[in-house]
């Protein structure tokens, strides 16, 4: 069975780039302290570096969850402050980031919600520059025969959440992010046919209401 996205599910997969596991309404099991070796912090700081250079993202994502969500669409990004998701049928979502406003537009329902983009994880996600320490405590980089993870949570309140950035490695490049929130569910999301750095059409991140909608809420 193929459970409707929620705007819980849509923060999840706004929660990638944010580098800020603090987006996440959520208590996950009590991390440990972390116990970086100096071969981990020398791969946290080329994954910062990484992370920094990515001024555009647009490609393929699909969303997966361990209570059996699923949905899949097109995400289109771009340093500082933009953003676009248009989730695939039977969803019928779309989402904008402006530079001032995050926008929720919901066909099935016929309703267009928006908030100040500043008080959502989507003002993280499409932040000038990640930072993976201070606000953030990386719990542990995990390395495969081609790839490589990295585990944060949020320096405060580490019980607060977890996210893991899942990355191929030489070159690197990243893959997919996975989130865990209150209820131990754990979303997944997967990038596919993925360009990095490359011209995005500005009007791409404008919002033309349909015209069906009224007054944004």
């Amino acid at each position: 069975m193929r459970y409707p996205i929620s705007r819980r599910d849509v923060l999840a997969l706004l929660g990638g780039l944010a580098a800020g596991a603090a987006i996440m309404p959520a208590r996950a099991d009590t991390a440990p302290q972390p116990k970086l070796d100096a071969r981990d912090s020398a791969d946290v700081e080329r994954i910062q570096r990484y992370l920094n250079s990515i001024r555009t993202l647009s490609g393929h994502f699909i969303q997966t969850s361990s209570n059996g969500g699923f949905a899949e669409g097109k995400i289109y990004l771009e340093r500082p402050n933009r953003v676009r998701l248009d989730y695939s049928p039977p969803t019928k979502l779309q989402v904008f980031a402006d530079g001032f406003w995050l926008i929720y537009v919901d066909y099935e329902l016929q309703n267009v919600d928006q908030v100040p983009l500043s008080s959502t994880p989507a003002a993280l996600l499409v932040a000038d520059k990640v930072k993976l320490s201070g606000d953030v405590t990386v719990l542990g980089v995990a390395r495969g025969k081609q790839t490589i993870d990295v585990r944060l949570t949020q320096t405060d309140d580490p019980d607060q959440g977890q996210l893991t950035f899942g990355f191929t490695d030489s070159p690197l490049q990243l893959h997919d992010w996975t989130v865990i929130d209150a209820q131990r569910v754990r979303t997944r999301v997967a990038l596919v046919n993925t360009e990095f750095n490359v011209k995005i059409d500005p009007y791409v991140f404008f919002f033309d209401p349909p015209p069906w909608a009224g007054a944004p809420q």
